[in-house]
């Protein structure tokens, strides 16, 4: 009799051995589950197809050979509408530009959340991004393991492809620039003064911006132009577009060879219609000034 009990036992254990799941993963194409024993799979798909839509159903496989699906002709429908949206996005584009190469977009948005595989951002209002979703989840393909861009940064996003339409939509990429756009062009009409009038405080900018105050000096107005828009420089700055960071490194781009001032490292760039200078003084002034073109350190301290 007890060996009888013993045997029914691990029969018991056997039979839970090979047909209860040892393992569990949880797959990250949109939230489907494998469960994995000795003798049989069973994935049971909830997975991310074209246009927001998912693939379901289960597929099961026994000894590693497949003896039922319900998704194959989900999986076939998914990348035949794939593949014709992506053919005609490509012969658009290239009765365009004769190229099969797809074209960069770009917006500015606001980080909501982060990790160090992926951030969620809210794209600005007056994006075309915005239209498709107000969060979307950038992935970057790769792990920054040790680095965040900073929750509420303004970040510019450039990706080339489509644009996942789940909720949150998605976006893979992993070319994001915290300094604003790098190309711009800047503009400036003159006064009838040389007054010395303070534009934004650091406060004005978010908590992310250089710790430092911009002022125009003999000026009306500083217009700025990206991508074909012009806007005032204040606005571009206020919506992320740009920042003072990146108006000082692409002015060192532009005038390699600065003028510096002995007061603990001060610069001044002279262009042909206006003079930049970046103030780096031992008091810890940081102070930015856009002025007329032949305005010098001595005019604005």
């Amino acid at each position: 009799m007890k060996k009888k009990t013993i045997l029914i036992i691990g029969v018991i254990v056997l039979l839970l051995i090979l047909f209860c799941p040892i393992k569990i993963n949880r797959l990250r194409d949109g939230g489907s589950i494998e469960y994995k024993t000795l003798l049989y799979d069973i994935t049971k798909y909830h997975k991310l197809g074209v246009e927001g839509n998912y693939i379901e159903g289960i597929k099961i496989k026994i000894l590693g050979k497949e003896v039922f699906s319900n998704i194959k002709k989900q999986e076939e429908d998914s990348k035949e509408i794939n593949d014709k949206e992506v053919g005609n996005k490509i012969i658009d584009y290239k009765e365009e530009n004769n190229t099969n190469i797809q074209k960069k977009e770009s917006f500015v948005a606001t980080v909501l959340e982060e990790t160090t595989t992926y951030m969620i951002v809210a794209p600005n209002e007056d994006e075309e991004e915005r239209k498709t979703s107000d969060k979307i989840v950038i992935n970057y393909g790769t792990d920054h393991i040790d680095y965040l861009f900073g929750i509420g940064r303004k970040v510019i996003i450039n990706y080339t492809g489509y644009i996942k339409e789940t909720y949150p939509a998605q976006i893979d990429t992993d070319d994001i620039l915290i300094n604003g756009y790098e190309e711009f062009e800047l503009t400036v009409k003159n006064a009838n003064n040389h007054n010395k009038t303070k534009v934004l405080s650091n406060q004005d900018l978010n908590q992310y911006s250089t710790d430092c105050d911009l002022y125009y000096y003999g000026l009306e107005e500083v217009n700025i132009t990206i991508n074909s828009k012009t806007m005032p420089l204040e606005e571009a700055l206020k919506s992320g577009k740009m920042t003072l960071d990146g108006l000082i490194i692409k002015a060192n781009k532009d005038i390699p060879n600065p003028k510096i001032y002995k007061d603990g490292g001060s610069m001044e760039y002279h262009y042909n219609d206006y003079t930049i200078i970046k103030m780096h003084k031992l008091d810890g002034n940081r102070d930015i000034y856009i002025g007329t073109k032949d305005m010098t350190i001595n005019d604005v301290v």
